[in-house]
């Protein structure tokens, strides 16, 4: 299981920190699986990110969550690889507007 502090992937003013490279690789899953995961107004049907880690050819997408604790959560059901991430909150690519929609 990854456990990942978003903000170690961003600089000071908020953006991606990472130029190229597995870092820039990894940023650039982790804000879209925030993005994602924060946006509570997104139908349920649209596909989260492409996992950044498997190698199989279908259902490379993974499902994201929130925890009661808003951690945001992923897990691709090809490879198995899961995650948590915090210190999200404020980012560019927090997208709550309010409370979960039920």
């Amino acid at each position: 299981m990854y456990v990942i502090d978003a903000k170690h992937y961003l600089d000071d003013k908020g953006n991606i920190g990472p130029e190229k490279g597995p870092a820039r690789k990894m940023a650039d899953f982790i804000t879209s699986v925030v993005a994602h995961a924060s946006d509570f107004d997104r139908p349920e049907s649209t596909p989260g990110p492409v996992c950044f880690k498997c190698r199989k050819r279908d259902n490379r997408r993974v499902d994201t969550g929130m925890t009661d604790d808003e951690t945001v959560v992923w897990h691709c059901p090809a490879c198995g690889t899961e995650g948590r991430i915090s210190n999200w909150q404020g980012t560019f690519w927090d997208l709550n507007h309010g409370t979960p929609s039920d």
